[in-house]
């Protein structure tokens, strides 16, 4: 007997060129941009170092969106547009580097200097934030594959919807956008912007964004979000989004929901008993909808406890409610299990805070609301080139999830120190690939941490509007003097000298 030859394992790189090509961008673009439309000039400089990633960002793509946003350079600059927006993306690479140097990094081949600082700045306002936009959302897909069990709970993607806050740095502009935090005594230190995320939970692919200035709700922007939710999805949110509205939208993009709901929700009816534990209710807009029992969206309803002492809540009651129908296609305790993937977004969200950009304070670098928002754009982006070399190298081995960000973005910076040939770029990113697959974390231990915070005490006062620095017309040693004893009252030691002597 002849048995069939085993099915032949995806090549990584060219998932990455499935992807790219599903986004109608040709994974062969090279920076002379020979396949690109005739009305795209050809760039006149390049970011040599990151050349074997404009397969993953080609620079076809990024002169279609800049064009579309009428923010090309319109003539050759020593910093060009198309430069500028991967620099964008590269600052939140190297995190730790100024934009003039990452630009040396990236510019290895250039004998001459780099542009003055402000060059960048001026670069950067007149690229504006866009393009940035655009190229996410023109860029940012799933990248959870058919038979990734962490991606998909019985055909539909699993997704999740969380907020988190960034601060910005502290100008007129970003505090009269933004906002900050505050209470009975003071404002908060930075400026801050409310942000909300559409994470893939079993890639870690942040897929969408909405942010505002912080006194805007989650529930305000998750109706904006939601509006552009994909279909056949199943959406894990948090008790802080679980209500009417949100569901609603949900169910109008065709997709399900499993939501926590707040403590003051829970007084669902009981319509209906299923054999998995579960119950059939309803949710209304309003109580005086629910009396007249019009607008309402069916719903079952789980509850559930735990009985381990070692854990947090022992004997609590959780209610989570789903707008999936029939329990063999999301059973109460498959429920119960699938939950908690939904903390999977923090993990995501504390990769782009804590690892691109290094849990510093003020988060991001902008001095102007649209500066920030470019650079948010830019972090994002950044954080999907990641993410998408380490879905390419886990494929079906184990779960992209399992694999070191941290480690992962180090080995980035590694080979970005390279400078591979044009005919090498290929096997530059399947060394990439090969090397971010071995990357793999431990097994997770069976672990819980409650919900607190190590309050720190320093010993300095807090800074006020008035500690801000200022500028000085006389340099400090012009205004010293020195004080003499008899302004000080000192009193004359016994011994000592008679004044104009000198003690040997």
């Amino acid at each position: 007997m002849i048995l069939p030859p085993p099915p032949r394992q995806p090549d990584p790189v060219e998932l990455l060129g499935r992807r790219l090509r599903s986004a109608n961008v040709n994974i062969d673009d090279v920076p002379a941009c020979v396949n690109a439309p005739p009305l795209h000039p050809p760039p006149k400089d390049v970011l040599d170092r990151l050349v074997p990633l404009y397969q993953l960002l080609p620079v076809s793509l990024v002169l279609d969106v800049l064009h579309q946003t009428r923010r090309h350079s319109r003539r050759q600059r020593d910093l060009p547009a198309h430069c500028v927006a991967w620099l964008v993306v590269a600052a939140s690479l190297f995190r730790d580097r100024s934009l003039p140097q990452v630009w040396r990094h990236l510019h290895s081949g250039r004998d001459s200097a780099e542009p003055d600082d402000s060059a960048f700045t001026h670069a950067r306002k007149r690229l504006g934030a866009a393009p940035l936009r655009l190229l996410f959302h023109r860029v940012a897909a799933p990248l959870g594959q058919p038979g990734m069990d962490s991606a998909f709970h019985r055909g539909r993607r699993v997704l999740a919807l969380d907020g988190s806050i960034f601060e910005v740095p502290d100008t007129p502009a970003n505090r009269a956008h933004f906002g900050s935090s505050s209470n009975q005594h003071k404002e908060g230190a930075f400026p801050q912007l409310q942000a909300l995320a559409l994470c893939e939970v079993g890639t870690h692919a942040l897929l969408d964004f909405q942010f505002g200035p912080y006194k805007v709700s989650e529930l305000a922007l998750s109706e904006q979000l939601l509006r552009r939710l994909p279909g056949g999805v199943l959406l894990l949110m948090d008790r802080g989004l679980s209500y009417y509205e949100q569901v609603r939208l949900v169910r109008q993009r065709d997709s399900h929901t499993l939501a926590r709901v707040k403590a003051e929700q829970r007084e669902l009816p009981v319509e209906q008993t299923l054999p998995d534990g579960s119950y059939r209710s309803h949710i209304y807009p309003s109580f005086n909808d629910r009396r007249a029992g019009k607008g309402g969206i069916a719903v079952r309803v789980i509850r559930y406890t735990h009985d381990d002492p070692g854990r947090d809540g022992c004997g609590e009651e959780t209610c989570l409610i789903t707008t999936v129908p029939d329990p063999a296609e999301l059973s109460a305790p498959e429920a119960i299990a699938l939950y908690p993937w939904r903390w999977e977004e923090e993990s995501t969200l504390k990769e782009a805070k804590e690892v691109l950009l290094k849990g510093k304070k003020p988060l991001l670098r902008g001095k102007t609301p649209e500066l920030v928002e470019q650079e948010l754009y830019g972090l994002l982006l950044a954080h999907f080139v990641i993410r998408s070399v380490m879905a390419a190298a886990a494929q079906a081995e184990r779960e992209p999830s399992r694999l070191s960000f941290k480690r992962s973005h180090e080995i980035l910076e590694d080979y970005l120190m390279e400078k591979p040939g044009r005919g090498g770029q290929r096997a530059w990113l399947r060394r990439l690939v090969a090397e971010v697959s071995r990357q793999e974390l431990r097994d997770k231990e069976p672990r819980s941490n409650p919900r607190v915070k190590k309050a720190t005490r320093s010993k300095w006062p807090c800074k006020k509007a008035e500690h801000q620095g200022r500028v000085h017309e006389r340099p400090f040693a012009q205004v010293c003097r020195v004080v003499s004893a008899l302004e000080t009252g000192a009193s004359k030691a016994k011994g000592s000298a008679p004044a104009g002597h000198a003690t040997g």
